[in-house]
């Protein structure tokens, strides 16, 4: 078994891509990030259009601004995100905003000194966002649903510590698994919450244990949950209605997992550890037929992210390596990563990027299950990622690399925490 410094898979030839070759390349959605001054920026996947969403975080005069939790809406026109107003240290206002990626139709959504959200969800209709937010003063966590686009509309749906959720296609419920941990104070609870016309909450009748966000079939009609016993755990898909329930893998550890894009498989990673980050074996099964089940190569595995074709998933890996390409830096106690393409039929893999990675993929890594609910880091057209990394001056900067593996990455600009638009 490998620790987390530890790879089985060593780089192959990577050759430089000509500076005349992004010209021409077919452009597919657009990319958001976090500029070095905080501000929010969206730009294209050859550099050009940077362009600022916001424009006043940082400090000043003892106070300053701080924006997290950007996100793209379903259809690719509009990125919800969270500014916080921060005294001496202590975060005094919270606000939501969206706004459309050209900059125009700024929203402020609601503004709260009771909530600091942190992350954000939108509907699979783009119509609503929902949010979870540390309540000022308590230990719980806080669900809860805004329009897009009307102010003053957040409705509270729900409280729990931890706290994960996926929304249904029709836009009008979210499954939620809550206190997902052995002796929380109300016990694990996987729930559907219906908001339309009023909030209501229906258990699922269902054991759990062991896993944190559940994942919603494309099709809306079931739901992936995990049960765990002496043995392991098994991961179940559960149908909406409750009329049908089945085990669809077994394995040992702790388990992540998500639905394919088109629903004909279904991707896990079973954890031999959850801490600092998830580190285990990813396997991938069939939901066709005989329900095949295919276990990756490489370990341990990190994360991973579906790409939009289905065809294959974008996985994160350690990479202890020495040499380092001279567009990164180099230096000696800095965690290297590999995203690691992955074939979902034949489950062959190859190097896309190896980085010294900056701190957004370390801060999502944790919670990569929630994250690839709501975020992506894969273009619409499945030929490229996203992913930042410290460049050769030490700056953290956002990078693409095309999918095949057969090229260098391309620098973008300096920032962070970037994702890619569904659309």
């Amino acid at each position: 078994m490998c620790g987390v410094l530890a790879c089985c898979h060593m780089l192959g030839a990577q050759t430089a891509e000509s500076p005349l070759l992004k010209f021409f390349e077919r452009k597919s959605g657009l990319i958001t990030f976090i500029a070095p001054d905080g501000n929010v920026h969206v730009i294209n996947q050859v550099g050009a259009g940077d362009r600022a969403l916001t424009d006043d975080a940082g400090s000043k005069s003892g106070s300053s601004v701080l924006y997290a939790a950007v996100t793209w809406s379903p259809d690719g026109k509009r990125v919800a995100f969270s500014r916080f107003s921060i005294n001496s240290g202590t975060v005094t206002e919270a606000s939501l905003y969206t706004v459309r990626s050209n900059g125009d139709n700024r929203l402020q959504l609601f503004t709260t000194k009771d909530l600091q959200p942190f992350y954000l969800s939108w509907s699979p209709d783009s119509r609503r966002i929902s949010l979870l937010s540390q309540v000022a003063g308590k230990d719980d966590l806080e669900l809860g649903v805004s329009s897009a686009e009307k102010k003053e509309s957040y409705t509270a749906l729900d409280r729990g510590a931890p706290y994960y959720w996926d929304w249904l296609s029709d836009s009008a419920s979210i499954a939620a698994h809550a206190n997902a941990q052995r002796g929380g104070p109300a016990g694990e609870r996987l729930t559907l919450i219906t908001i339309d016309p009023a909030p209501r909450k229906t258990d699922i009748p269902v054991e759990t244990d062991l896993f944190q966000a559940p994942d919603i079939s494309p099709d809306g009609k079931s739901i992936a949950y995990v049960r765990s016993d002496e043995k392991g755990f098994s991961l179940h898909v559960h149908g909406i209605d409750d009329s049908t329930d089945q085990t669809i893998a077994r394995d040992m550890g702790a388990a992540y997992f998500a639905f394919a894009p088109d629903g004909r498989h279904i991707a896990y990673l079973a954890a031999f550890s959850a801490q600092p980050v998830p580190q285990g074996f990813l396997s991938i099964v069939s939901l066709d037929g005989a329900r095949k089940s295919i276990k990756v190569a490489e370990t341990p595995v990190l994360g991973f992210f579906w790409a939009p074709d289905s065809r294959k998933l974008a996985a994160i890996v350690p990479d202890p390596s020495a040499d380092m390409d001279p567009m990164f830096l180099n230096r000696e106690g800095g965690l290297t990563l590999r995203i690691v393409g992955c074939d979902a039929a034949t489950a062959k893999t190859w190097t896309i990027a190896r980085f010294p990675t900056a701190r957004g993929l370390l801060t999502i890594l944790p919670f990569f299950d929630q994250y690839q609910r709501s975020a992506t880091i894969w273009s619409p057209d499945s030929r490229f990622v996203v992913f930042s990394a410290f460049s050769a001056g030490g700056d953290p900067s956002v990078y693409v690399a095309r999918a095949d593996g057969n090229h260098k990455p391309r620098l973008l600009a300096p920032g962070d925490s970037a994702f890619w638009s569904w659309k």
